[in-house]
């Protein structure tokens, strides 16, 4: 996507037809910020956290799925119109018609995280809970059946194997293979729906690389076109192997920190044509130059987190702030699939 006008009428193909025009977006691309990935119904106060990102110039976002009932929340958000000023984006021309610069637009996304997955799907004694596996499943589809133009990725799903899962109550009696097997069937049910409703895919992950990275390449060999990786955590070194793959990097908050150097180091090898910023609300929050730490994140750090990092990259902030704008529209498919 560049700035030409040759962009101006491309058609989306799901669930109808719709017409996405460049000039309904100019207004979130410069000077605007688009957070690639945040959770909303965790945020303390959404109508404040909201009201404070349109000041800060975040116009926009897309709202990570976690499971059924946070995809089920977001979509009540939609239907009850509590906040007016929060306005989830439909596939339908003339809703982009009538968007105003006042309103913050959601990008509806739909997932299975792989860090609720022995919530839901094992008993107290780390056992499968069958039931809940099936009924959680059918409800997923459910879901994305019912409300397919409001929702435009599919995510976030993938593997987590940090403490956090390993040395919880229920995981304490499993080994890593029965996890990751748990958490694959999620993983699988995500990618089946990413392909057949052609919708691109968030992915989580973290734990061995070796086993995220072959992850990455079943989804694309099962079909799905455009994966983004959000809070990236692996190592600079596979960096150009993901730009061959055409797989996106969402970073966020982890590479101001001072410490985190790894972290820091892919981001700044990533391929700016992959790259994508994030604030991963109410997680992972910047640190701020000559200021206390901050104990939650917001979507309104999304301009903090912009201007640090580009400076990390030597790059003139207006064109970071455009480069990720646009790999997050392309992500999505506005312009066409």
């Amino acid at each position: 996507m560049s700035g030409d006008v040759g962009y101006a009428q491309r058609y989306f193909c799901s669930g109808g037809r719709s017409i996405f025009t460049w000039e309904n977006f100019c207004k979130i691309n410069n000077p605007y910020l688009i957070d690639a990935h945040f959770h909303l119904n965790y945020l303390k106060d959404i109508k404040k956290s909201i009201e404070l990102a349109l000041e800060a110039s975040v116009k926009s976002g897309i709202v990570a799925g976690v499971w059924n009932n946070d995809t089920l929340e977001h979509l009540a958000l939609k239907d009850n119109n509590s906040i007016e000023s929060l306005i989830f984006l439909k596939k339908d021309l003339q809703q982009l018609n009538t968007l105003k610069n006042n309103e913050f637009i959601c990008f509806l996304a739909h997932g299975l995280h792989p860090m609720s997955v022995h919530e839901k799907w094992l008993n107290a004694d780390g056992s499968c809970h069958n039931e809940n596996i099936q009924s959680d499943i059918q409800k997923f589809k459910e879901i994305l059946y019912k409300n397919i133009n409001y929702i435009w990725a599919i995510g976030e799903t993938g593997f987590d194997l940090s403490k956090d899962i390993l040395q919880s109550e229920k995981c304490k009696n499993l080994n890593k293979q029965d996890i990751i097997f748990l958490q694959n069937i999620a993983f699988e049910i995500c990618v089946q729906a990413a392909v057949q409703y052609n919708l691109p895919l968030i992915m989580h992950l973290r734990g061995s690389w070796s086993l995220c990275l072959n992850k990455i390449k079943w989804a694309k060999s099962k079909g799905v076109k455009k994966i983004m990786v959000h809070c990236f955590s692996g190592p600079a070194e596979d960096m150009k192997t993901l730009a061959r793959m055409s797989i996106y990097c969402s970073f966020g908050g982890v590479p101001t920190w001072e410490r985190a150097v790894k972290n820091r180091n892919a981001f700044l090898q990533c391929d700016p044509n992959f790259l994508m910023l994030e604030t991963d609300s109410p997680d992972l929050p910047p640190e701020l130059p000559d200021q206390p730490k901050l104990e939650k994140n917001e979507p309104k750090y999304l301009k903090n987190i912009a201007e640090i990092l580009a400076i990390y990259a030597n790059s003139d902030l207006d064109y970071f702030i455009k480069n990720s704008n646009k790999n997050i529209l392309n992500f999505l498919g506005v312009f066409g699939r």
